[in-house]
């Protein structure tokens, strides 16, 4: 009997141990795995997970074992109505785009088994000064307030000057990809400084997705006006991704457009073309809101031209001067790009003006009297809104020419960037937790690849009648063009001061065509100020970055 009480006790006391060590690995993994996602590996090894939809959608490479079992901390900005929800969300909701954050948030904790505390903090535009102080607090009193840091991205810059940033490209045992089709695919070029790169930003941003750049166009007046023009071009050229029947197939001008995206087609020249020779005055009173224009925009919209013709305006060197302004700014081919839009700029037919409205600079578009708009891309969804333009389109900004291999597509400024705090809480050593922190932004910016961003794509195109193929593959494009240029990011150093609303974007080169001003005469007028303060900006980022280092 007491061996058989002895043996009961002995398989109770292991059973008991087995719960227990089930119990404390539960623990450990609660949540620990994307479960629901299916994921699969094709012939060269590269993995696809399908998104929310079931589209398969590249996956990244970080280990499916990684379990940091640590509270990662990431201060982020916050602003005005018009920056949108990227970073906190505590629960899914009746909401498509504050769902998707939700889901990215614990997809990120699940798979790396990390919590992420996310701490606001104001730093719109003008904000910027007390952030930095914010940052440089935390750096100041060594209480290692945070990890990582979501910025307004012209903050980046005085980062940079004040030294409160990690240098990236150090990080030893680094899982960032900058290859995969998250991250924008010149970005390690386009944000290097010395070599190095401090900031980065792409789908991990919910405000850059939105605030591409790209061209709404209005289907139906495009297709009434050049009926004539697509048929003569489908006369010689067959359908090849757009359909040739069917309700939205043919023969339409619509068609055509997509056809020429597609084949790498479309140029500044054919969408001056297709914008000019449309003002019709509809009262006989001169410019208003009820007349039909060809494109209308904003001064600062106007910016996507010059960047999507691939004209840069600083440059990372490698002669030890670390940026340059570019020489495209006073090229040939800026100098014609602003006579070639002055041709459409220079006539009623284009448009900046509000028209004394809250709802800018589109108001014709919304009014369903303007071809086309260049704006963001959520510019869309307040289209979807409006019961006067029954079907619209997307396409990105036009190329220079033919010769131009890729689209380009310009940010607003007004979206994140994302950097590590330089006194950030060294775990087990600096490198172990600088790799732990380039796991999480690498998973961040990958998992909004697959949740935020095609839920930003569906709002935009949540058309009267169901988008085509032709929209979403659009929307790809754009987003897979997205470029970033350094004289947006750093414009208050350029321009002298924090606050200061000169930069070197293609503003310029736009208001020289609404002016029919030369380029060169324009340029020359601030050449001497950038020079001399880029050289001030290089001299003490150079001090600072042997201070840091």
């Amino acid at each position: 009997m007491k061996n058989f009480v002895r043996v009961t006790c002995l398989l109770l006391a292991c059973l008991f141990c087995l719960l227990a060590v089930v119990a404390c690995t539960g623990d450990k993994n609660k949540n620990r795995k994307n479960t629901d996602v299916n994921v699969k590996v094709d012939g060269n090894g590269v993995r696809w997970a399908e998104d929310e939809w079931g589209v398969w959608r590249e996956y990244d490479n970080l280990p499916d074992d990684l379990n940091y079992d640590d509270t990662v901390s990431l201060l982020y900005w916050t602003g005005s109505n018009t920056v949108r929800p990227e970073f906190a969300q505590s629960e899914e909701v009746d909401d498509a785009i504050l769902s998707s954050i939700y889901k990215r948030n614990q997809a990120v904790q699940n798979r790396l088994g990390v919590e992420l505390n996310l701490i606001p903090e104001p730093g719109d535009a003008g904000d910027r000064d007390t952030f930095v102080a914010r940052v440089q607090r935390a750096k100041d009193s060594g209480t290692h307030d945070f990890d990582l840091i979501g910025s307004y991205s012209p903050t980046a810059g005085m980062f940079l000057m004040a030294g409160l940033i990690q240098n990236m490209s150090a990080i030893e045992n680094s899982y960032l990809e900058m290859s995969k089709p998250w991250w924008p695919v010149n970005l390690a070029h386009n944000m290097a400084i010395n070599g190095n790169v401090y900031f980065l930003s792409g789908d991990c941003s919910t405000n850059a997705i939105w605030q591409m750049h790209s061209l709404t166009f209005n289907k139906d007046l495009l297709n009434e006006k050049y009926e004539q023009d697509a048929e003569e071009y489908f006369a010689e050229n067959p359908h090849v991704k757009t359909p040739a029947t069917g309700l939205e197939g043919g023969a339409t001008a619509t068609n055509m457009l997509y056809e020429k995206v597609y084949a790498g087609k479309w140029t500044i020249d054919e969408l001056i073309y297709l914008a000019s020779d449309t003002y019709v005055d509809a009262r006989g009173d001169g410019l208003t809101v009820d007349d039909t224009y060809g494109l209308c925009t904003s001064g600062t919209a106007s910016t996507a031209l010059y960047g999507g013709c691939n004209l840069r305006q600083i440059e990372p060197t490698t002669d030890g001067s670390i940026l340059k302004i570019s020489d495209d700014w006073t090229s040939t081919r800026c100098v014609r790009l602003a006579a070639k839009l002055y041709t459409l700029f220079g006539t009623p037919s284009f448009t900046t003006s509000g028209f004394g409205t809250s709802t800018g600079q589109n108001v014709t578009f919304y009014n369903g009297t303007c071809f086309f708009s260049l704006h963001y891309l959520r510019q869309a969804e307040q289209v979807s809104n409006n019961d006067k333009v029954e079907n619209y389109g997307v396409l990105p900004a036009p190329k220079y020419d033919l010769n131009q291999k890729n689209y380009y597509t310009v940010i607003g400024n007004e979206f994140s960037v994302y950097t590590i705090f330089i006194d950030f809480d060294k775990r087990d050593s600096e490198q172990e937790t600088l790799s732990m922190l380039s796991a999480v932004l690498e998973c961040w910016t990958s998992e909004a690849y697959r949740k935020t961003t095609p839920v930003i794509f569906e709002l935009s195109l949540k058309l009267k009648s169901s988008p085509t193929q032709c929209e979403a593959d659009m929307c790809e494009i754009i987003r897979a063009s997205i470029e970033f240029d350094l004289g947006r990011v750093l414009r208050a150093q350029l321009s002298g001061s924090v606050n200061g609303s000169f930069s070197m974007d293609g503003q310029l080169t736009a208001n020289a065509a609404m002016n029919g001003t030369p380029w060169v005469s324009q340029y020359s007028q601030h050449l001497t100020r950038i020079q001399t303060n880029l050289k001030d900006f290089v001299t003490k980022l150079k001090k600072t970055m042997v201070e840091v280092k």
